[in-house]
């Protein structure tokens, strides 16, 4: 039995086909239709090349709105993952004596750590905000941890902060 389309994947395929004739090098810029709502999803080099994506996908008549979500990264910058920065705060967070092994959860969004959790002592507190703020890759980082009643604030080695 032949596969009929839906609207949306017709759609999608189009936004596609757009793309690759507005000359937008292929894999960078993805799409994703629904009910003639566009999402442009990946990456590309220069403002020009996002503009160029999202003036192609607006020529298409059955699109109703478009979602942008391309990012612009300039050649040679390396940047990692979501995924591979809590990879690194998780390891590195197992890996330090101070901070107690499962007591602390990690978001990530946008290379942005969040740290949630409850700890005993100020300096475990320290020491994995430490740990996380220097891995490669990562933005910032927020602290929602809190302290068990009796945990003073003090710093990594013991002295009072």
């Amino acid at each position: 039995m032949k596969h009929v389309l839906s609207n949306d994947e017709a759609l999608q395929r189009a936004v596609m086909a757009e793309l690759s004739a507005a000359g937008m090098p292929a894999g960078r810029v993805g799409a994703i239709a629904q009910a003639g709502i566009v999402t442009l999803l990946g990456h590309v080099q220069h403002a020009d090349e996002k503009h160029r994506a999202e003036a192609a996908t607006l020529r298409l008549k059955e699109v109703k709105a478009v979602v942008v979500a391309v990012e612009i990264r300039a050649a040679g910058t390396a940047r990692l993952r979501d995924d591979e920065i809590a990879a690194q705060a998780l390891t590195r967070l197992a890996w330090d004596a101070w901070v107690p092994q499962n007591a602390l959860k990690v978001k990530v969004e946008h290379g942005w750590i969040t740290l949630v959790g409850q700890l005993d002592r100020g300096e475990q507190k320290a020491a994995a905000l430490e740990d996380v703020s220097r891995l490669f890759g990562v933005a910032g980082v927020s602290d929602h941890t809190t302290l068990k009643a009796g945990g003073a604030a003090q710093g990594r080695h013991g002295k009072r902060v």
